[in-house]
């Protein structure tokens, strides 16, 4: 297989698209490998997987401390969970990675006469971890009810299995916005079921949706507009896990 080439990718946390600030991603997610070896090991050392961590990466250029840009924002929630969307290509339908990633490392300015740098470092600040679902509304706006985006094929979600989305609202948004992620069991979503319910927002920020445990038969999910008042920017993404 060619190797992929990161042109595309993109990085939402918060209510800011890091997108556009950004020339580098990464996301490292790890475990340790505890030692369980024994006398019927065969002679040969055993492990199982411990803890988990993630490491989140992000470097580009700093541009200014205006609002909706990097500084406020990686400065006013340094410490803080925020809600993280990204992945290699912005694409609806195409593997979107999820996560509240703490910020611990910023790092900014650099040589005179040259663009001003910048670096922000996260880990996971929550036990559910790295979740790899898939994009279903790329960056966009919307200022109509309605479904939006693509809808996405994931399968049912099993007994021991979880549903999970992410909702983002960039910007400066219009007065209100409520949406829905819902599920059924055809395309055609003529006997759809609302599983997981976002706002009203009337402001700015990233969401994670309330998981919803399995299980449930239904095989594809949407995300459909109840409410809005104004324009807004918005993304969302789905998994199940």
């Amino acid at each position: 297989m060619a190797p992929v080439a990161l042109t595309n990718a993109y990085i939402y946390i918060g209510g800011h698209d890091f997108t556009g600030d950004s020339n580098m991603l990464g996301l490292n997610c790890e475990g340790n490998a505890n030692n369980k070896t024994n006398f019927r090991s065969g002679g040969w050392h055993e492990y199982n997987m411990g803890v988990k961590s993630s490491d989140l990466n992000v470097a580009g250029f700093w541009g200014s401390a205006a609002t909706d840009a990097v500084d406020p924002e990686a400065w006013g929630n340094f410490g803080a969970g925020q809600v993280t969307t990204l992945a290699d290509v912005e694409t609806e339908g195409m593997p979107a990675y999820m996560l509240q990633a703490m910020s611990h490392n910023y790092q900014f300015f650099g040589s005179h006469g040259e663009n001003a740098p910048f670096s922000l470092q996260g880990s996971c600040s929550d036990g559910l971890g790295v979740i790899r679902g898939s994009l279903t509304k790329a960056m966009g706006a919307v200022a109509a009810t309605g479904a939006t985006g693509t809808a996405l094929n994931l399968g049912a979600v099993g007994a021991s299995q979880f549903l999970y989305a992410t909702f983002h609202v960039f910007g400066t948004p219009g007065t209100t916005i409520t949406g829905v992620v819902e599920s059924d069991d055809a395309n055609t979503f003529a006997t759809a079921t609302t599983r997981i319910t976002f706002g009203p927002y009337t402001t700015a920020g990233g969401r994670w949706g309330i998981r919803v445990p399995g299980s449930v038969t239904d095989t594809w999910y949407r995300l459909r507009i109840t409410a809005v008042t104004g324009s807004f920017t918005i993304a969302c993404a789905i998994a199940i896990q």
